[in-house]
């Protein structure tokens, strides 16, 4: 199988994946079914493996997007579905024989999955999350975030040397 191939011929390589991570929908699922076929597949290391889905709940929270999420943020960052087709859809197409249909959805889901990656890398990700939420909801995390903008620690130093000297000219 070529999948197979390539990973073995690309092994330093860290594959971005959505969800991918049991034996129902996944590498596993992948490898047994090579395996019933005859082949030796090549086992990705669990380290070169990034779940996309679960690396945006790590950085906005588990709230960051309504279920199904991947679809969610289609409709929150204005991304053309075209192509993609839903679970139950590729089910369906899957019953029908339109195996073009679902190449072509394993295709957008590709570009859609790169799409939302380049605009969380780049902070450009719309999604339902809070900025008070995405830092926690703490007040330690709302203090370091004041802490590291230069524009507050220019005004609190500011305000500083502003008080000490109208504390010195009150004293004289």
């Amino acid at each position: 199988m070529s999948f197979f191939e390539h990973l073995g011929g690309h092994r330093g390589m860290k594959y971005i994946h959505w969800n991918m991570r049991d034996i129902n929908y996944g590498f596993a699922a992948l490898e047994h079914r090579y395996r019933v076929l005859d082949g030796q597949p090549f086992i990705v290391d669990e380290d070169k493996k990034i779940d996309l889905a679960r690396l945006l709940i790590d950085i906005y929270g588990v709230n960051y997007a309504g279920h199904p999420r991947l679809e969610s943020l289609l409709r929150l960052n204005r991304i053309e579905p075209l192509n993609f087709m839903t679970g139950a859809q590729e089910a369906q197409a899957f019953a029908d024989r339109d195996f073009v249909g679902l190449h072509q959805s394993t295709l957008r889901k590709v570009d859609v999955i790169a799409n939302i990656l380049s605009r969380a890398q780049d902070r450009s990700l719309k999604t339902e999350t809070s900025w008070w939420e995405m830092h926690g909801g703490r007040l330690k995390n709302f203090l370091n975030w004041l802490g590291e903008h230069k524009i507050f620690a220019l005004a609190t130093g500011g305000a500083s040397i502003l008080g000490l000297i109208l504390t010195l000219w009150a004293m004289y």
